[in-house]
């Protein structure tokens, strides 16, 4: 099968398969057979639906089972080496973005506000080095690989013979995917500098070092009971975001951030461009006899579940 369609009927069967375990959970499954809920659905989630799932399907789907596809495999998911030069911008980037997506949550946060929306309670985690370790594990590194390999490895992958469209629609199904509105937002952003990044470079690696990164401090501003040092962070974001001047410094140095990181994303693709790999004085067009993106109907079907997903979390506040 073609890889641009067995991409999308894969993606398709991996978000009906998220939705399941997501309806396992919320009618108590979980809780019944005696596990962690949160870390049960994470482990399956992030090892079956988004590693092995996207894989093992387009072995099975596109490369038929054939050993000689393996190579194949790793090219569409971009599994190959980022040059040292490429990883250095992508070091230089990965704080401003963190700024950026962190700009974008509190604009798109204050808006859901404005119409009454209230997030839910979350359960408080148990300050211990195993806690602290656990979570590190189940939110940055497994989603760091894990969520890269399907979003910017299938997804990306096997859209890019649409050319620049590719970007927005992965950064798109990865925002949709998470059928959560709060991060709808600025897992958009944070999904569309990824895409740029895994696009131009190449690479996913570098992607999945800003991923992990990202989650890694979301994770340990929580320990701060743990340890004190994390707790800058927390006493960091409340100035910035808790007052009039912080607000101010915030939106100067994200909008500072984004032109950095256009600015870099500008000279990694100057590289391709030289070597050829992309057109110098315009946006990569889609190949010749690709599938337009609107009559790829598996591919619209995700983003309706998405959708319906994410608009019943905002209705119901969940």
């Amino acid at each position: 099968m073609k890889s641009r369609v067995g991409g999308s009927l894969i993606y398709f069967l991996i978000v009906v398969m998220l939705l399941v375990m997501r309806i396992s959970g919320s009618v108590g499954i979980y809780d019944a057979l005696g596990v962690d809920s949160d870390a049960f659905f994470t482990s399956i989630v992030q090892l079956c639906c988004f590693g092995l799932l996207p894989v093992l399907g387009w072995w099975i789907i596109v490369g038929r089972c054939k050993k000689d596809q393996i190579g194949v495999l790793a090219d569409t998911f971009y599994l190959k080496k980022c040059s040292i030069k490429h990883f250095g911008f992508t070091l230089l980037i990965t704080v401003p973005l963190l700024l950026v997506t962190g700009a974008v949550s509190y604009v798109w946060n204050g808006v859901l506000s404005a119409t009454g929306f209230q997030h839910p309670s979350s359960t408080p985690v148990e300050q211990t080095v195993a806690n602290l370790f656990v979570q590190i594990v189940l939110t940055a590194v497994l989603p760091g690989i894990f969520e890269e390999l399907t979003h910017r490895g299938l997804v990306l992958g096997t859209l890019r013979e649409n050319g620049w469209r590719a970007v927005p629609m992965s950064a798109l199904l990865f925002a949709l995917m998470h059928q959560y509105i709060p991060q709808t937002g600025y897992t958009f952003v944070l999904g569309l500098a990824l895409a740029a990044l895994t696009f131009y470079t190449g690479s996913i690696f570098p992607a999945m070092l800003v991923h992990f990164f990202n989650n890694f401090v979301s994770v340990i501003s929580d320990f701060d009971g743990l340890v004190p040092a994390f707790g800058v962070i927390d006493a960091a974001s409340g100035w910035l975001y808790g007052t009039l001047l912080g607000n101010i410094v915030v939106m100067l140095a994200a909008a500072a951030s984004v032109a950095l990181a256009a600015v870099v994303l500008n000279r990694i693709r100057s590289d391709g461009v030289e070597k050829g790999l992309f057109p110098k004085n315009s946006l990569t067009p889609a190949a010749e006899g690709a599938l337009p993106l609107h009559r790829d109907f598996a591919l619209w079907g995700v983003i309706a579940i998405g959708v319906a997903a994410t608009v019943f979390s905002f209705v119901w506040r969940i």
